[in-house]
């Protein structure tokens, strides 16, 4: 059955592709989204997360490798075309990238192709971009910042505007043990880990915290989710290595990347959550695992200094510190109740501060801003 969405297109003069999804004409392509990276990276979850709820305010195509359902994907030349002309009910088109290489190509229709177009970048780097990317950034027609630290290394910045979660996708679980044995995991209790094997993730201070605590708390399994890429595949022996002299290796469970459709499905099996990044420019984990009821255990990098509420919905360690990062662990562990009471707080927290649904109706205010300054 068409959406709205496809309702909109088909009445706008668009086509059905095969799959009954409406195809937009090229003069309705008024908004195009780029996500041109070849993997599904943090800044990949968080366009696929964001993108249909801004689909449904303000209709877009997508410049990806990848399709979401019910939106346009649209190729690089197609796109290039369409900027290239005028728009029927706007007076340009709007570009929204997340990559230096995403900003190059709009830099590049816009100046070079003269193509009616304006340039809208999100910036989440919590620190000072080298010369190549300052410029780029500089260069925008608007920046949105996803947190007031990131806004303070961009110059023109329009709005602060953090990342959200869709809290229809992440709910927490009717049946959490259920939930674990969906997934294969022993024990009576979850504790997830979820990122890519690497230093700057904190795998290591995860394994450490957990190779002294498991033994502490048998009802207790701990979860890596993640893809190791070639260049962290040693660090992911020696961290295998690890745990086997440990003698944890059932107690420590690795599972390679969770499928995208079954994400919210993890995070609910889970009862705690912990982030140990040692550098993190955004973070949609944690706001994923406390929409399913989850609290968490972070440290002090991206969202979660100001995501995290100590005492009401996990706890803050200093980045890199595994004795700090072992000790509030073990605080929850050793209460089950709380860990309960928690994970209530975190959902209502993410629900109230954090749902994408906000955050598509901020960031398309923007666009309708600027559309509007050229009235």
């Amino acid at each position: 059955m068409p959406s709205r969405i496809n309702e909109y297109a088909m009445h706008n003069g668009g086509r059905s592709n095969r799959n009954g999804f409406a195809v937009m004409a090229e003069d309705d392509m008024n908004l195009i989204m780029t996500d041109m990276h070849p993997r599904i990276t943090g800044v990949g979850s968080t366009i696929r997360t964001l993108a249909p709820h801004i689909h449904l305010i303000e209709p877009l195509a997508m410049v990806s490798t990848r399709t979401l359902p019910g939106i346009q994907s649209v190729g690089i030349l197609a796109a290039v075309m369409a900027c290239l002309k005028q728009p029927k009910s706007k007076p340009f088109r709007i570009w929204h990238a997340r990559r230096n290489k995403e900003m190059l190509l709009g830099l590049i229709i816009k100046h070079v192709l003269r193509g009616r177009i304006r340039l809208v970048m999100t910036s989440c780097a919590l620190r000072r971009h080298s010369w190549f990317p300052r410029q780029l950034l500089a260069s925008m027609d608007a920046v949105i910042a996803t947190s007031e630290e990131a806004a303070s290394y961009v110059k023109n910045v329009v709005a602060t505007i953090p990342h959200g979660v869709d809290c229809d996708r992440f709910q927490p679980s009717g049946d959490r043990s259920a939930a674990m044995r969906a997934f294969g995991i022993p024990g009576e209790h979850g504790i997830s880990l979820i990122g890519r094997i690497r230093p700057e993730k904190g795998t290591d201070l995860f394994v450490d915290a957990m190779i002294q605590l498991l033994p502490k708390y048998p009802a207790f399994t701990a979860c890596i989710a993640g893809k190791a890429t070639v260049e962290h595949e040693l660090f992911h022996q020696q961290l295998k290595s690890k745990i086997e002299k440990a003698g944890l290796t059932k107690r420590i469970i690795w599972f390679g990347e969770i499928e995208y459709d079954r994400m919210p499905r993890f995070h609910s099996a889970m009862s705690l959550c912990v982030a140990p990044a040692r550098y993190e420019g955004f973070g949609l984990v944690p706001l994923e695992a406390m929409a399913c009821g989850v609290p968490v255990v972070a440290s002090r990098t991206g969202c979660y200094r100001e995501a995290v509420i100590p005492g009401k919905t996990g706890s803050l360690v200093t980045c890199g510190d595994v004795l700090s990062l072992t000790s509030s662990i073990a605080e929850l562990l050793g209460d089950p109740v709380r860990l309960h009471n928690l994970g209530e707080n975190s959902r209502q927290h993410v629900a109230q501060n954090y749902s994408a649904k906000s955050e598509a109706d901020r960031i398309v205010q923007v666009y309708q801003d600027l559309w509007a300054k050229a009235a």
